[in-house]
């Protein structure tokens, strides 16, 4: 089984796949979030604990990680799975052991009993940095794009700029919504702790040369949807 990285969504999710903390502009990793309110949390927890030990689940080639959300305005969403796909062939892979799966039943009974859906959507990876396995809180933005060539070629040049300089704190990334409703993309960036992403956070001002170049660049072609703030829980592998 390959590792998935933890990110948002919640509470809220993100994740990664093996090879993220390197620059790529092209991969084939898709993202399967489930976003719940939990009544119960620990029997989530306990419930996901329970079906990573079956057959199935080692089986699969997919990841699965639960994020919590810190911060998210008025969603109802306490929690996310992050599912870590590699590749599309994966992800069918996946779809067809859980289909005839007992445990994988078995999961979703006692989750349905411990939790309410609240959306989930599909993405696919267009553009990653930086080095996860180092961060354990990130900034999530749902945002609608009109042009997402124009969008990540201004967000590349920024987050390259400020690379160099060393003002990003972690890992960060934009991913494109294959399936799903309320906004197009989604983008992240990691931090070690609240501190350092707050500090980051801080500096996102138009007094910051990059950035302003980078607000100038997309201020019509961009709409944030949400920003959260979320940490990651637990991941399975």
């Amino acid at each position: 089984m390959k590792k998935i990285l933890i990110t948002l969504l919640a509470v809220s999710g993100l994740s990664f796949a093996d090879g993220h903390g390197n620059h790529a502009d092209t991969n084939d990793v898709y993202y399967a979030y489930y976003s719940l309110t939990a009544n119960n949390p620990t029997a989530v927890v306990a419930a996901m604990d329970k079906f990573a030990t079956s057959d199935c689940f080692e089986k699969q080639k997919a990841a699965v990680t639960l994020v919590g959300e810190l911060f998210n305005g008025k969603s109802l969403r306490t929690h996310t799975f992050v599912v870590t796909h590699n590749n599309a062939k994966e992800m069918d892979e996946s779809f067809a052991i859980n289909s005839s799966c007992p445990e994988y039943a078995e999961f979703l009974t006692v989750l349905a009993n411990a939790s309410t859906p609240t959306e989930e959507w599909l993405a696919k990876s267009l553009f990653e940095g930086g080095d996860w396995t180092n961060d354990t809180v990130f900034q999530t933005f749902e945002i609608n794009v009109k042009n997402e060539d124009v969008y990540l070629a201004a967000y590349k040049e920024f987050t390259e700029a400020m690379t160099e300089k060393g003002q990003i704190p972690g890992s960060y990334g934009v991913e494109r919504v294959v399936a799903g409703k309320g906004f197009s993309h989604f983008a992240f960036i990691g931090a070690k702790n609240l501190e350092e992403l707050m500090e980051f956070t801080a500096s996102l001002t138009m007094k910051n040369p990059d950035f302003r170049k980078f607000q100038t660049k997309i201020q019509k072609n961009r709409r944030v949807v949400r920003r959260s703030i979320v940490m990651p829980i637990k991941a399975w592998d």
